[in-house]
Parts: structure tokens; sequence; C-alpha cells
């Protein structure tokens, strides 16, 4: 389905779950498409929202892609739909937008779930060295950083399923499913959604600081991540007013479908 934003652009959406069960917003990783989404067996009793980030799908890409823009059309379309308090749930790359709406409108949450999030390395201090410099030199030099992030996102335009098959031959992470319905939807309009996801969330500043996520947040990370998910999740929860951490023992960056239940339950139970 098409949402029409406030400034004629396009956000596509789709809905799963129970139609008279709790909103739940969830966010897909990167790259994806509204078509991601917890396995069906975790939707009992959960009005599932998922949307297409700018360039993903039907989503028209942002000039200017941030955050807080994704954020503002969330709560948009929750609005159209007669939605005033849900939830929100980001996985692994949606997780930045799920803080996102947690800083922009707390007070219409039931919580945020951030599942494999990699936190804001500005504010945590978790970039040093060559890397640190090389950083600063996309962030900060005039179009380098849009440059940079266009060429390295040029695979997901040529192979939509590339990274994703690799991540299934590896075997690392246990409870991944085969993706190819959503990454090649999300490809739709090429490279765009994965170069706007980069821009928004490794190029440009958040806007927001993990203290401005005032509502009951749960950061999930599994044990076996390969990322820096789980040594990043205290460091997150310290620095939002109500957080708790909680770690997934025998998984890896995906969820297993109970922890996904268990996440579902902890986000509508406010």
């Amino acid at each position: 389905m098409d949402f029409a934003l406030p400034d004629n652009r396009v956000l596509g959406w789709a809905e799963y779950g129970d139609p008279a069960g709790a909103p739940v917003v969830f966010l897909h990783g990167t790259p994806g498409s509204r078509l991601s989404r917890p396995d069906d067996g975790a939707l009992a009793g959960i009005r599932l929202i998922t949307v297409d980030r700018p360039g993903y799908g039907r989503s028209t890409p942002a000039r200017r892609p941030t955050l807080l823009g994704v954020a503002d059309a969330i709560g948009a379309l929750t609005t159209s739909l007669g939605i005033e308090r849900f939830g929100v749930v980001g996985f692994s790359g949606g997780a930045p937008y799920a803080v996102a709406c947690g800083a922009r409108f707390p007070h219409r949450l039931t919580g945020v779930v951030t599942a494999g999030f990699t936190g804001p390395y500005r504010e945590l201090g978790t970039v040093r060295g060559w890397q640190r410099l090389q950083t600063w030199a996309v962030c900060t030099i005039p179009g380098l950083g849009r440059r940079y992030v266009t060429r390295a996102a040029a695979w997901y335009a040529e192979d939509p399923l590339k990274q994703h098959r690799a991540l299934l031959a590896s075997g690392q992470d246990t409870w991944i499913q085969r993706g190819d319905e959503s990454n090649l939807e999300g490809a739709r309009q090429g490279a765009a959604g994965l170069v706007n996801d980069w821009l928004a969330t490794d190029i440009r500043r958040w806007g927001f600081r993990l203290r401005d996520v005032r509502c009951r947040t749960l950061v999930w990370a599994g044990r076996h991540d390969a990322g820096r998910a789980v040594p990043d999740a205290p460091l997150i929860a310290a620095r939002m007013p109500d957080a708790e951490v909680r770690i997934g023992e025998d998984t890896a960056h995906t969820p297993s479908p109970a922890d996904w239940r268990e996440m579902l339950t902890w986000v509508t139970n406010s």
C-alpha cells in the first residue's frame, strides 16, 4: 500500500498479523523492504505495520535522508490509520530509526525495541585510529560521503541477493531466513534505499542523542553476533533514561522466533 507524505513523497507500507491486535511498527534491516517481518508465529495478538524506508520498495528516495525524517513519516502514517499509541521494533539497520521514533514522539510509544543494534559511533566513541580518520573524512568533506556510499552500495542494484546468499552460506547466523522476496523488492529502485540508509545512519549526524529517547527501551543482542551489538548494548542502555539489555544466548545477529515473540510482547505491555 502507498501513503502520501506531506512533502509529496510516497511511503510504501504493509500490514500483517491481527488487525485488532496491539499495533507495532517494524523497521526492517539494511537492506530490505516492507516485506521483511518477524516469524508469523510471533504475531499472535499483534497488528504489525511495516514500511519501506526512503528509496526501498515503493517509497520515494529522500533528497536529504535522515533518521528523524523517517520517524516523522511513521508518525504521519500511524496518525492517518487512527493509531495514537504503538510500539516500535527496529532490527539491525532499522534500529537507529526505531530509536529516532523514541526521541521524536516518546509520548506516543508503548516502547521501543532495538535488535542487533550498532550504536552511534560518534556518541559511544567506538571508532578509533585509522578508521576514525577515514570516517571523519567521508563525513566532513562536502560530497565525499554520498560518493563513497553510492560506490559501496552499487552491488545491491546489480545483485540484490549477493549479501544475503553469503550470510546464508556462512552458517554463522543461526536463525537467518531466506529473504529473496524482501531483498528483491527493496532493490526495486536500484541501490537508492541502501544509499539513503547509509547516508542517514553513518554519514549525517543523527539530530538527537540517546538521552533524548525518553520512553522505555529494550536493547536486544544475540550472544554470538559477530558485529558490535553485544559490546554496544550496555553502552547504549547506560545513556538512555529508561533502558534495559537482554541477550539472546542461542542466537547470532538474527533473533529466534521465540526472541521475536518475547520482544513483541514486551513492547506492547506498557
